[in-house]
């Protein structure tokens, strides 16, 4: 039975909390051991958040989230960045949409070497926007470009929120992995598509460049090997079923050193740079993982996740519209709340009744992931736009959500054709896993 006011009181004071800036992971971790404590008792409380802890912190699958952020960080920092952005430039700036057809293409495959959305977005704010502005590109085509095509790394392997949601939902990471490789690039070729209609009615907006001469061309190809190499062995190694996820984040962040090592972009400073910012990451993401884990636990014993669970269940409603209705409510808590903690909320609540009524579970982590996705770039509070604002800062949010309308609607028309297309997003893992 739900006690009709503890429900409320423990969910008015994450609200509370969150309208007080205190961080999400600490606001879910405070307000669920209250409402636990109130059900169970003090003592069962600490020792279910001490559980939580070793579990976050002993966990195996949870191993490739540092692992891969550790990757994407050395990646970064041994010019892997720029000799991608350099080479599409070469191949793709005479094009029209220059330098911003060039920066899509870079962010593709700098998201096969990153899995963070917000890293994604920091790097091409760094590399592409000074250069974008040096060619005279429009500033909010320009902003528009980095906030949102930093988002395909929360996709195309190795993704984080997919591999979040695969521990949430109990599904197979590596599948999910694999199943985000065709939705990612899908995404990506609706941006080209946009990009080259729009620039093609206002040349102005990013003037191409001369076309490069082949030499210069080819010679850009000899930076790319790092990133071919690395990127093709953590997706390969995953699709081919050779190792795990866990084990494709160790190869990637040795193949990570290893390239910055010949590089010569290894030094005390960067190393303690690499290392604490993948603590600092992976800490935030773990404290949201353990309070997340004890609300969803109150939740559970206060028989507020199995009621909601059978009204789903029991709706006059077909599963689509179900979907679509999470899908909504998705959007709005993803333009507030960074995926992960949205996701530990909402996915136990919700994923379990849509696939009893017959929804594919693996379509479904990719709407869920790609929703989420769209809520990093949707105003009013898109997160994306806020962490390019803080890596440069001569933007005004005016112009960096100006430029995120455009993209937004082809992220909203990506999203409908996965939602009716599910083979988009299971083609990939039926095929890899069909024996």
């Amino acid at each position: 039975m739900i006690d009709a006011f503890q429900l409320p009181l423990v969910i008015g004071m994450v609200a509370f909390l969150m309208v007080m800036r205190v961080p999400v992971g600490i606001s879910l971790l405070m307000s669920g051991a209250l409402g636990f404590a109130l059900i169970r008792g003090t003592s069962i409380t600490l020792d279910a958040i001490g559980g939580r802890l070793f579990d976050i912190g002993s966990g195996y699958a949870l191993s490739a989230v540092p692992l891969f952020l550790l990757m994407g960080h050395v990646a970064a920092k041994a010019g892997i960045t720029q000799d991608i952005y350099r080479a599409t430039r070469a191949w793709l700036g005479h094009l029209k949409g220059s330098v911003v057809i060039a920066t899509t293409v870079a962010a593709v495959a700098f998201a096969a070497c990153s899995g963070s959305t917000t890293s994604s977005t920091a790097v091409f704010g760094r590399v592409a926007i000074p250069e974008m502005l040096k060619l005279k590109v429009n500033r909010k085509l320009a902003a528009g470009c980095v906030a949102t095509v930093g988002t395909l790394a929360g996709m195309i392997p190795p993704s984080i929120n997919l591999i979040v949601y695969g521990i949430i939902a109990r599904e197979s990471v590596p599948k999910l992995l694999i199943a985000g490789v065709i939705p990612g690039l899908l995404t990506a070729f609706a941006y080209l598509v946009m990009i080259h209609i729009r620039v093609s009615r206002n040349p102005e907006m990013a003037p191409a460049l001369p076309k490069a001469p082949l030499e210069e061309r080819i010679g850009s190809l000899k930076g790319v090997w790092s990133f071919l190499s690395l990127g093709g062995i953590v997706i390969g190694g995953i699709y081919a079923g050779i190792i795990t996820p866990t084990e494709a984040g160790a190869i990637g962040a040795i193949g990570s050193f290893l390239i910055a090592g010949i590089r010569k972009r290894l030094s005390f400073p960067v190393l303690r740079e690499v290392f604490l910012d993948t603590a600092q990451t992976t800490s935030v993401i773990f404290i949201i993982l353990v309070g997340a884990l004890i609300f969803s636990s109150y939740l559970a014993v206060s028989g507020a996740s199995g009621a909601v669970s059978e009204y789903i269940v029991g709706l006059d409603m077909s599963m689509m519209g179900i979907v679509c209705i999470y899908v909504l409510l998705l959007l709005v808590l993803g333009c507030m709340v960074d995926p992960v903690s949205v996701m530990f909320l909402t996915v136990p609540i919700f994923v379990p009744p849509l696939i009893e009524l017959g929804a594919h579970p693996i379509w479904l982590a990719i709407v869920v992931v790609k929703t989420l996705e769209i809520g990093l770039i949707t105003p009013p509070v898109g997160l994306n736009a806020f962490v390019l604002k803080s890596v440069v800062p001569s933007f005004s949010l005016k112009e960096i959500f100006g430029g995120i309308w455009w993209f937004l609607q082809v992220e909203v028309i990506t999203l409908i054709m996965i939602l009716f297309i599910p083979a988009i997003a299971t083609f990939l893992p039926e095929m890899a896993y069909a024996n």
